[in-house]
């Protein structure tokens, strides 16, 4: 892939031809095996994106405002406090690890109960930014992408890069929302990890009004949270590229085999550290610089964007860094633009690469706000 660059109107350079996709969808196996738990790091500001629109479009046949029926925001919870998840925490106190921690697209609409033929699609594929929240915009978002660049019509599938939840004013309803749809998938994040363990009964989050709406939650929700996976891969044959795509909320370490990713470096890294310049060898495969998750107190060295270190051969994309804004580099795109902080929801479409956004109806969050 040579580097990712701006066009008019803030579009990606396209790749070439249309996916070619076929059988049926989703599906999460449930989890189980020894977690750790996480703590949530909040964003701090917000950054500019290329692409904008101030238009919100009705999403399909669904109304982009009609949470109370579309959503059940006013529905009383139907929590037993008894799933798997539960017991797993009321015996450990800590959350459970998925049973699938890096999943694949491909294996994800094998398992499909759907088919094909139960929802009108084409063969394209839409990745989304960290949401947290904010449903108008998701599904206008949606709607907006579907008829720019998929004739108004059903995506393959949308794969949503983590944070559904927290700052934003509709959190259970967007986690309700995401699960319920066909061919839709999401990755976890670190604001997912924070509610996940409240919805479980942490008292120290609990304790705090910003957790207040995961009671809202129901069995279903809390079941599908805890089996999220960390990262989702994209085959390149699904999206007509020349290199895999790894959905991710934060980032990967560079020289790290994904088993070996630690889960607070997918959940919360925006910065690395260079530990070990490695220069290419003229006799021998070019050598790889090593990296480390970046530590101020540990390192003078100057922190380097996870976007710019990642050597590929995939393409990540991520999230989780609203302060910088979209992130367009060879091998890695950013797609958080701060939504909830009042700027914008962005995503990209493949097989097109195509960034997308719809503004943000209000300041949700003040940046550096206790939202």
């Amino acid at each position: 892939m040579s580097r990712v660059s701006t066009v008019s109107g803030g579009r990606v350079l396209p790749l070439l031809s249309a996916l070619l996709l076929s059988s049926t969808c989703c599906g999460f196996v449930f989890f189980s095996g020894d977690g750790r738990r996480m703590t949530s790091t909040d964003e701090v500001g917000v950054g500019t994106i290329a692409a904008s629109s101030s238009t919100h479009l009705p999403i399909l046949a669904s109304s982009v405002r009609n949470h109370a029926s579309s959503t059940g925001q006013h529905t009383k919870s139907t929590r037993t406090y008894n799933t798997k998840a539960d017991e797993y925490y009321k015996q450990f106190n800590k959350l459970p690890t998925p049973l699938i921690m890096h999943d694949n697209l491909r294996k994800l609409l094998s398992q499909s109960t759907k088919t094909n033929d139960d929802y009108e699609r084409t063969n394209k594929v839409l990745l989304i930014g960290d949401v947290h929240g904010c449903l108008d915009e998701l599904k206008s978002l949606v709607a907006k992408a579907s008829r720019t660049y998929n004739k108004g019509k059903q995506f393959a599938s949308i794969v949503l890069v983590g944070d559904l939840c927290n700052k934003g004013p509709y959190s259970a309803e967007v986690v309700r929302y995401v699960r319920e749809q066909p061919f839709w998938y999401s990755i976890r994040g670190n604001h997912d990890n924070a509610a996940l363990e409240a919805a479980l009964g942490d008292s120290d989050r609990l304790a705090k009004e910003k957790y207040a709406w995961v009671k809202q939650l129901s069995d279903d929700d809390v079941e599908w949270m805890a089996a999220l996976p960390y990262t989702i891969r994209v085959p390149k044959d699904l999206i007509s590229s020349d290199e895999d795509v790894l959905v991710v909320h934060a980032g990967l370490i560079p020289n790290v085999g994904m088993d070996s990713q630690a889960i607070n470096t997918m959940l919360t890294v925006r910065n690395l550290t260079l530990v070990q310049n490695s220069e290419p060898n003229g006799n021998h495969t070019a050598a790889i610089d090593q990296y480390e998750y970046y530590n101020s107190i540990q390192t003078e060295n100057a922190p380097i964007p996870v976007a710019k270190a990642w050597p590929g051969p995939e393409l990540v994309i991520f999230g989780h860094d609203a302060k910088r804004g979209i992130q367009l580099e060879k091998h890695a795109i950013g797609l958080d633009s701060g939504c909830v902080y009042g700027n914008k929801l962005t995503g990209i479409v493949f097989p097109e690469k195509e960034l997308v956004s719809v503004d943000a109806a209000e300041v949700y969050c003040p940046v550096g706000g206790k939202c």
